[in-house]
């Protein structure tokens, strides 16, 4: 059985920039090391996503590497598709941080 888990976070615009993604994402990952036991999480995002792969940054996520022309992009690119970045932090590299 995998002890892998995903995050996703998706905020209403008016919610931005108020520390809730941070807040979010910090309660997911305790729960998921914590009370789920796993061994590493991951998310993902659109490479042009600054706000989300920057707070996967302050979580103390790591970027693991891009996926390129993963997906359809956004409704505002005029691409046909989208790079993702993907992001993970290993439970002993969480517990370190919260030391």
């Amino acid at each position: 059985m995998s002890r892998d888990g995903s995050l996703c976070w998706l905020l209403h615009p008016d919610y931005w920039k108020r520390g809730f993604g941070a807040e979010i994402g910090k309660e997911m990952m305790r729960f998921g090391f914590v009370e789920l036991d796993l061994h590493r999480i991951f998310a993902s995002c659109d490479t042009e996503n600054a706000n989300s792969y920057r707070l996967m940054e302050r979580l103390g996520m790591r970027h693991e590497g891009t996926f390129l022309e993963y997906r359809p992009p956004n409704k505002l690119s005029d691409k046909k598709y989208s790079d993702t970045l993907i992001y993970a932090i290993l439970k002993d590299e969480w517990e370190t941080q919260m030391k």
